[in-house]
């Protein structure tokens, strides 16, 4: 995959609580890591507060992907509620490590002309047991929260991907479609012309009054998809009002298995998953508090501090209350077994998760090479076999073998079948981001549905003839 810039040091700086910049760091650094991003690159990208302006000057010139990635980043609104998020995890974190307040009291009683005064001041001292446990809660949720975070960045960045490719493939499509209208408004001027001679009958002229309307219609259609392909990569890029005239020139990669390495895919995609990391991030905290609710079976709440009494005739006295919860009619006992079955729950879908993940792997990797050897055959064997026909159906015209229709015809032909290349082309250069995707560590769902093949026909016969 090659790196792209990626200024989430800025981003991540959006974090409130300050203890939190060294884990912000880390999650840059791990997004480096899955993203192919360098340190140098990430440093590059520009640590100056108006992101306004590093945008504005990335819309100045056509788009590359890489530039789409930055944008996303800088200005979707989603990645900043993840940090948002972000921030309110480590503040429970912190949250969980402080101890109980001290509770302070007094009581004042008049009795004829004294007055007896009580105060005190009680901990509960159970809690500093009880700290320690909360904590490795607290970090596992966090480290949850961190991982569900760079999965949001990190699907984010494979989704403006994907828009890209979708965007330069719709657009390669409207040239293709372009030239089949020019092929069918060639058609019907020679039909024209024949029919002002007396050449052909009316009804030839209508089937290619018709053909052209089809061919613009089609033409119309491709139009119209690579202008709807603009909006999701727009959504993506947070983008609006005058940004939004954005160009994109460069075409799709002749060969999107270029650099492809599948070796030991399965386990690199195990141990990259995101998904995996959260949820054992979520067993952890799970047992952990699992392990609280056990203790607290035997142990309840418990308060110990000092009161203090004053008698008008005796004067101050001082004393030790203590406060025991006596574990007499609920021994948590429930509790346990809901955080213990709730364990059981996470473990299991744990499991069954890396299964998915395996199960993704396989099935990317194959419809990635089955689109790469049926590419290599469109482009090796199929096309060069349509215009050796396309060729040779000349060559009967030139001899007047043929009429110039069925040149025409061939040629259309020949369109069709690069619109085919064009297409499984597109489909394996989304394939092979969906396996990026799942080897930076987010499961693509959207694309592990099973396919059903659609046939083609051959049409040679039919173009010279049926002969």
């Amino acid at each position: 995959m090659r790196p792209f810039p990626l200024p989430l040091v800025l981003l991540l700086g959006c974090a409130h609580v300050d203890p939190a910049a060294n884990d912000a760091r880390s999650i840059r650094d791990e997004l480096d890591a899955r993203l192919g991003v360098t340190q140098e690159m990430a440093e590059a990208a520009g640590l100056d507060p108006s992101i306004a302006d590093a945008t504005v000057e990335l819309l100045g010139s056509p788009l590359t992907e890489d530039a789409a990635v930055r944008i996303a980043l800088l200005e979707n609104r989603d990645v900043r509620a993840g940090l948002a998020r972000f921030g309110i995890a480590r503040a429970d974190l912190v949250q969980a490590g402080l101890l109980r307040n001290p509770v302070f009291s007094a009581n004042a009683i008049f009795i004829g002309g004294r007055t007896d005064v009580e105060i005190g001041l009680a901990q509960p001292f159970l809690d500093l047991f009880w700290r320690p446990l909360r904590q490795r809660i607290a970090e596992a949720e966090f480290h949850a929260t961190r991982s569900v975070l760079t999965h949001e960045v990190v699907q984010l960045a494979f989704a403006v991907r994907r828009g890209f490719v979708q965007l330069r493939a719709a657009q390669q499509l409207v040239g293709l479609q372009q030239r089949a209208v020019d092929t069918a408004v060639a058609a019907h001027a020679l039909m024209q012309q024949l029919h002002a001679s007396g050449n052909v009958t009316d009804v030839a002229l209508a089937a290619e009054r018709v053909v052209e309307s089809r061919a613009r219609l089609d033409l119309h259609a491709a139009e119209r998809a690579a202008r709807e392909a603009r909006e999701p990569l727009q959504e993506l890029l947070g983008l609006w009002g005058k940004h939004t005239h954005w160009t994109v020139t460069q075409q799709l990669d002749l060969d999107p298995l270029a650099g492809w390495d599948p070796t030991n895919l399965e386990a690199r995609c195990v141990a990259a998953s995101l998904d995996l990391h959260a949820q054992r991030a979520s067993v952890d905290a799970l047992a952990q508090r699992a392990g609280l609710e056990s203790w607290r079976g035997w142990l309840g709440e418990a308060n110990v501090g000092i009161a203090a009494t004053r008698e008008a005739a005796e004067g101050w006295g001082l004393g030790p209350p203590v406060e025991l919860e006596l574990p007499l009619f609920d021994r948590r006992s429930a509790r346990q077994d809901r955080a213990a079955a709730a364990l059981l729950e996470g473990l299991q879908h744990h499991v069954q998760l890396a299964v998915q993940v395996r199960s993704a792997a396989r099935l990317l990797r194959d419809r990635l090479a089955a689109l790469g050897e049926r590419l290599r055959f469109l482009r090796d064997t199929h096309l060069p076999l349509r215009e050796d026909f396309v060729r040779k159906t000349l060559q009967h015209y030139n001899a007047m073998q043929i009429g110039a229709f069925d040149v025409l015809r061939a040629r259309q032909q020949q369109i069709a079948d690069e619109r085919e290349e064009l297409i499984t082309m597109r489909d394996a250069h989304l394939v092979r981001l969906d396996l990026q995707e799942l080897l930076a560590g987010s499961m693509p769902r959207d694309s592990l549905e099973p396919t059903w093949p659609e046939f083609g026909s051959s049409d040679a016969r039919a173009a010279i003839g049926g002969n």
